[in-house]
C-alpha cells in the first residue's frame, strides 16, 4: 500500500554554464512524497505527520536562492537532498518526486540513496 502527500515551494536558481538557465530565475516546485508499507491497524502513516515532515524538509529552500546552497542546484540535486532529509524522518519513504513548474519532474527512489552513499 502507498500514501502520497505533496507540498509546494518557490525558489530562485541559476545553473552555471547552462545555455538557458544560467541567469537567476525562479520556479514554483511541487514536491510529492510517497510512503510504502503495511497498514497496521488500518493506517499506513498519518497524512498530517508526513506532510509536516515534508514541509520541514523543504522549508530551507522556500523563497531562497538555492544557487547559494548548492554549487549546481539542478532539480535532480534538489530531489536527492529532499529525499535524503525525508528518509531520515519518514519510515517507509519510497520516493520523492519534484516538479519544476508544469510538465517536468524528477523522481528519486529512496533506495537509490544507499547506492549513492547518502
Amino acid at each position: 500500500m502507498r500514501i502520497r502527500v505533496e507540498d509546494v515551494f518557490d525558489a530562485a536558481t541559476a545553473l552555471p554554464g547552462h545555455d538557458r538557465c544560467s541567469g537567476l530565475h525562479g520556479h514554483t516546485y511541487r514536491v510529492e512524497a510517497v510512503v510504502k508499507g503495511r497498514a497496521e491497524g488500518g493506517v499506513l502513516a498519518d497524512f498530517r505527520e508526513v506532510k509536516r515532515l515534508l514541509h520541514e524538509a523543504i522549508a530551507p529552500f522556500d523563497h531562497a536562492d538555492v544557487s547559494l546552497i548548492f554549487p549546481y542546484p539542478s532539480c535532480e540535486i534538489l530531489a536527492v537532498e529532499i529525499c535524503r532529509r525525508l528518509k531520515a524522518s519518514v519510515p517507509g519513504l519510497e520516493l520523492v518526486r519534484l516538479w519544476e513548474g508544469e510538465g517536468k519532474w524528477v523522481e528519486m527512489d529512496s533506495r537509490d540513496l544507499e547506492r549513492m552513499g547518502q
